[in-house]
């Protein structure tokens, strides 16, 4: 029998100080909010969260990261572990804080995100070395752009060295870091990330296109740029296509794309081809912005399926 391999999440664990509000405050304006509320966030953490709910004890969750010594960081632990994610490999840091993400909703679900990374930009080569340890069993590995651009770097070039498929999303945007996107099996920007990366204004199906094809040429087998309640345009060797996404209400998108890059994980562990893995992504990611919270607001395998069987009747 062939062992079923992980997925091992390598990133960024924050947690979410979440403002409901009825407007972004100008320089010097203060606003009075409808609501408050932390949420266990942090992009990696979400897409742990995101792929374990998926998996549901069929493949292992892996996670390698850092929090500060802090109740932020015992909180984070402690909901990673009721989601059946192995914390062995996150590290509790000293002398600086656990991340946080000052996040701002308005009512139609759009947000505005201010990030310290604390602990998260304390990654060094020591988890590199804890990834190495692990690697033999990965089946795909989840990364972001929430940690310093060394250990990025490093990582990637480890994972493309065993064959280990990436997913990467490359937020948040960082200028110079696109030759490491040569070792990246697939990269999932937003449409102000593949502009940003491309020099490209996505306003359109047309320069989406024309984004995905500029990205591709950096090196990456698969481009996936996700579009909001658009959907997300794919740019491969074989595929060149717009895929819609489902009519919902959002309450918040703020974990979407996190949403989608856990389901594509497990997509690949799974074996799917890339479109059902797409199109299973775009069922989790539509769900989850339909509830508040980062990590409170993932699906589970059977409510995906159950949405996706309802929605094509």
């Amino acid at each position: 029998m062939v062992k079923k391999k992980d997925i091992i999440v390598f990133g960024s664990l924050n947690m979410d100080l979440v403002v409901n509000t009825t407007k972004f405050p100008n320089l010097s304006e203060t606003i009075v909010c409808d609501k408050f509320y932390t949420s266990p966030g942090g992009k990696g953490g979400n897409q742990a969260v995101a792929a374990a709910r998926l998996a549901s004890k069929e493949y292992k969750v892996k996670f390698i990261g850092r929090v500060g010594e802090d109740i932020f960081g015992k909180e984070i632990l402690k909901n990673l572990e009721s989601e059946n994610i192995d914390t062995s490999f996150v590290k509790i840091t000293k002398n600086i804080s656990t991340g946080i993400a000052s996040i701002f909703i308005m009512p139609n679900g759009e947000n505005s995100v201010n990030a310290v990374y604390g602990a998260n930009y304390k990654i060094d080569n020591s988890q590199i070395n804890d990834f190495e340890k692990i690697s033999d069993d990965a089946g795909v590995l989840l990364l972001q752009q929430e940690i310093p651009n060394k250990t990025l770097d490093l990582i990637l070039k480890m994972a493309y060295k065993k064959r280990i498929p990436v997913i990467l999303d490359p937020a948040p945007y960082k200028e110079n870091v696109s030759q490491m996107y040569k070792n990246i099996n697939i990269i999932t920007p937003n449409e102000i990330e593949a502009s940003n990366i491309s020099n490209t204004e996505i306003k359109d199906m047309l320069s989406a296109k024309k984004a995905g094809r500029y990205i591709r040429n950096l090196g990456c087998d698969n481009v996936i740029i996700t579009l909001g309640s658009k959907g997300v345009w794919v740019e491969t060797e074989n595929i060149s296509e717009h895929v819609s996404s489902y009519e919902v209400t959002a309450k918040s998108t703020v974990a979407a794309g996190d949403a989608f890059n856990g389901a594509l994980g497990y997509g690949v562990v799974k074996n799917n081809n890339l479109q059902e893995s797409i199109y299973l992504a775009i069922a989790a990611s539509s769900m989850c912005v339909t509830r508040d919270g980062a990590q409170n607001s993932m699906p589970k395998i059977d409510e995906v399926l159950k949405f996706i069987n309802y929605n094509e009747k």
